[in-house]
């Protein structure tokens, strides 16, 4: 085998464990987010959304499904957790990230998760 044959079976596999570790964060996120998600504690969505795989949801919002064909802009369903009264001032909806709820870290992880929905 040659230096340069050498040279591209290594960038290829470098390339490929830098692929399975992206993965691994971004499952890793969406598990996070479900965890908020359901957690009565913390994010508290089932208070008053229907989740699939979620217990006693409540139906105060609007089930949350097809996520990403109702929201293909990632940044308005963050800004949406984050306070939605900036969009709709009579809403119900808690703003987490404004009342420090719920981090920025902690949003985007319950967002990669409701985008799997």
């Amino acid at each position: 085998m040659t230096a340069l044959s050498r040279t591209s079976v290594l960038f290829l596999l470098l390339t490929i464990a830098a692929g399975l570790a992206s993965l691994a964060r971004a499952q890793s996120a969406v598990d996070e987010g479900r965890k908020l998600a359901f957690d009565r504690s913390k994010g508290n969505c089932l208070t008053c959304h229907v989740i699939k795989g979620g217990d006693l949801p409540g139906t105060i919002g609007p089930e949350l499904k097809d996520m990403t064909a109702r929201y293909p802009d990632r940044n308005e369903l963050v800004a949406i957790i984050f306070d939605e009264t900036k969009r709709n001032p009579q809403t119900m909806m808690p703003p987490f990230g404004r009342n420090r709820i719920l981090t920025d870290q902690e949003i985007s992880a319950i967002v990669d998760f409701l985008q799997t929905l």
